[in-house]
C-alpha cells in the first residue's frame, strides 16, 4: 500500500511539473502554433553598441526569453535600447540611452511589476513580434494606385530620415533579428498592410508602456 501511495505522489508531482512548464511556455508563445522560425546566423547591426554596454549577442544570452528593441535616430546617429527578459521565472526591464553631447550611454531600470512584464510580452506576441519580416521584404507588397486621366498610376512614398528600429529576440532555442523604419508614415500610406500596423503597435508599446524609475 505504501508503495502504491509513493507512486501516486510521484505521478501527481510529475503532472503538476509538466503542467507548470506548459503554462509557462503558453505565457511566452501564443500564436501560430508556437512555430517560431530561427535565424541561422546572427547579423545584428548593433554589435558595436553591444560591446559598449557589455551585452552578449542575442543568440548567446543566458535568459530564457529576451527581447531587445533598438531605436536609431538617423540624424544624430544615437541609439536607445530597451530590453525585457525572463530568467528563472523572474522578469527584468532595462533601458540604455545613448547621447552625443556629451558622448555617453546611460542605463535605467524600468518600472514594471512581474505580471505587467509577462502581460507586456504577451501583447507583443499578439502583434506578431516573433513572426514579422524585415521591412525590405515587404517592399514588393507595398503597392498603392490612383486613377488618372491616362489610367491607373502607382503612388510611392520614400522616407529617408526619421527613425529606424531593430527587434532582436530569443525565445527558447530560437532567435531572430529584423529591421524596419518610419512605420507610422508607411502604415498611413499603405493602410492595407497588417505588418506595418504591427510595427507601429510594437513601437507604441515600447515607447509608452515602460517608464524609467
Amino acid at each position: 500500500m505504501k508503495k502504491y501511495c509513493l507512486i501516486i505522489i510521484f505521478t501527481l508531482l510529475y503532472c503538476i511539473h509538466g503542467y507548470a512548464q506548459r503554462k509557462q511556455a503558453s505565457d511566452i508563445q501564443r500564436s501560430k502554433e508556437d512555430n517560431i522560425q530561427s535565424d541561422s546566423i546572427n547579423l545584428s547591426p548593433n554589435r558595436d553598441f553591444e560591446k559598449k554596454v557589455g551585452l552578449t549577442p542575442i543568440d548567446k544570452t543566458a535568459n530564457t526569453t529576451e527581447v531587445r528593441f533598438y531605436k536609431l535616430n538617423e540624424l544624430s546617429g544615437t541609439r536607445n535600447l530597451i530590453i525585457i527578459a525572463v530568467k528563472d521565472s523572474v522578469w527584468t526591464a532595462i533601458e540604455y540611452a545613448e547621447h552625443n553631447m556629451p558622448v555617453k550611454i546611460k542605463k535605467y531600470k524600468l518600472k514594471a511589476e512581474q505580471g505587467q512584464l509577462s502581460s507586456f510580452m504577451r501583447v507583443l506576441l499578439n502583434h506578431n513580434l516573433a513572426y514579422l519580416p524585415n521591412q525590405k521584404e515587404l517592399e514588393p507588397k507595398m503597392k498603392k494606385y490612383t486613377k488618372t486621366v491616362r489610367g491607373r498610376a502607382e503612388q510611392k512614398i520614400i522616407v529617408s530620415d526619421g527613425e529606424s528600429y531593430t527587434v532582436e529576440f530569443k525565445i527558447g532555442d530560437n532567435f531572430r533579428i529584423y529591421r524596419f523604419h518610419n512605420p507610422e508614415t508607411y502604415s498611413e500610406f499603405y493602410d492595407d498592410m497588417q505588418e506595418l500596423k504591427d510595427y507601429v503597435a510594437i513601437v507604441s508599446l515600447f515607447g509608452n508602456q515602460l517608464k524609467r524609475e
